[in-house]
């Protein structure tokens, strides 16, 4: 794994959206995992930017949303809508170039199953965008709980949500992971210099050969 610190958030975040943006003119057919949390609105905003000026082309791209909450009376909004809106209305991706999550299923573990086989089918993800939660989970594997390996139903944070499991995250061939700000600092350091295990999910991408972390000062203050 390498480790990028820079001086601010913003620039963090054009740090993350360039590496992704050079991966998508290395190979234009590139089949692409997407996270979602507030802290990645600046890499989305980057990547829409980049693509309004001409620079990328997403008219090949497959892309995987990593995660969705289910429907319920909680979930007013879907990620799919907050994602719609943030990349893909701006990169002009067609439904069938983005894969969701079910957020409801008569049947989950086929709904998962089928989820994981869509990846596999396109070759596996060539590269994922991820960020480490607070308390060092990834995606909506919380602490504290056995990690499924794939695709799963999990309850996170009062919340039921659909999310892809450890073990698909880690055969993506690249992980760009980005945390920034103070209240990172304490999971950032558990996950790239604690022990790793189940306790703190994203420890776990220490053992990832080509994973990238792009940190800005205040989360990488404690490492």
């Amino acid at each position: 794994m390498s480790i990028l610190v820079y001086s601010d958030k913003q620039t963090a975040a054009a740090a993350a959206a360039t590496l992704i943006a050079a991966q998508l003119i290395e190979k234009p057919s590139t089949v692409i995992g997407m996270d979602y949390d507030e802290a990645l609105h600046p890499v989305y905003a980057s990547l829409a930017a980049m693509t309004g000026n001409g620079l990328l082309d997403w008219s090949r791209i497959r892309l995987f949303q990593l995660c969705e909450y289910l429907i319920s009376e909680t979930a007013s909004t879907s990620v799919r809508d907050r994602l719609f809106e943030l990349l893909y209305e701006p990169a002009h991706l067609l439904a069938q170039q983005y894969y969701l999550p079910p957020r409801q299923s008569e049947n989950w573990a086929l709904a998962c199953n089928d989820f994981e086989e869509s990846i596999l089918s396109l070759g596996g993800m060539d590269i994922a965008l991820l960020t480490i939660k607070d308390d060092g989970g990834l995606l909506f594997n919380g602490t504290g709980g056995d990690l499924a390996p794939i695709t799963h139903v999990e309850a996170y944070k009062g919340a039921k949500a659909i999310c892809a499991g450890l073990t698909t995250v880690m055969m993506a061939k690249k992980l760009v992971v980005i945390a920034t700000g103070k209240d990172k600092a304490q999971a950032v350091s558990r996950s790239l210099k604690g022990s790793v295990g189940d306790s703190v999910p994203a420890s776990l991408l220490q053992l990832h050969a080509n994973a990238v972390f792009i940190l800005d000062e205040e989360a990488a203050s404690m490492l």
